[in-house]
């Protein structure tokens, strides 16, 4: 098996994440405008792709145990550290530069998700913190015993049915 499946698997992984982080990018265009139904549709981009990631990665696995059964050696996890000892200079340094390429999308990747992380629990905190404000506290003002338990139920709505 020559090396360049292999390249081209991992050229499908680098495009797979790149489309990843272009999705995280408008994910935090749709977190930012309050865009929920597009947001439900990166989600859905997002789900498609992530089950094409799975494949490829599959493929790229077997790809890299088909090589090292080739070369009469065994291998368990796959990795691409696994075959560089047995390729060429040229096939070594392109596999290195893949390498370096991929990691560089998933480090991206990774920031973009922990921006969008971030976003999304500070709308909950405002979210919170705006309910809070239309819920006053209950007070009563007077002395209770503190063995007695509260009369009002303990579940309040936002709305006063009895009003």
């Amino acid at each position: 098996m020559s090396i360049e499946l292999l390249t081209a698997c991992i050229k499908k992984l680098i495009k797979i994440h790149q489309l990843f982080n272009e999705l995280a990018e408008e994910k935090t265009e749709c977190v930012t405008k309050g865009d929920i139904a597009h947001l439900k549709t990166l989600m859905q981009k997002e789900t498609v792709q992530l089950k094409q990631l799975q494949r490829v990665e599959q493929e790229r696995v077997r790809l890299v145990q088909f090589f090292m059964e080739s070369k009469g050696l065994v291998t368990e996890v796959g990795t691409l550290a696994e075959i560089l000892p047995h390729v060429s200079d040229g096939e070594k340094e392109e596999l290195v530069s893949l390498q370096e390429q991929i990691v560089q999308q998933i480090q991206t990747l990774k920031q973009k998700n922990q921006l969008n992380q971030q976003l999304i629990e500070d709308s909950l905190r405002f979210v919170n913190l705006s309910l809070d404000v239309l819920q006053p506290e209950l007070e009563t003002g007077n002395y209770q015993r503190p063995d007695q338990g509260d009369d009002e139920p303990l579940g309040r709505s936002l709305f006063d049915s009895k009003a």
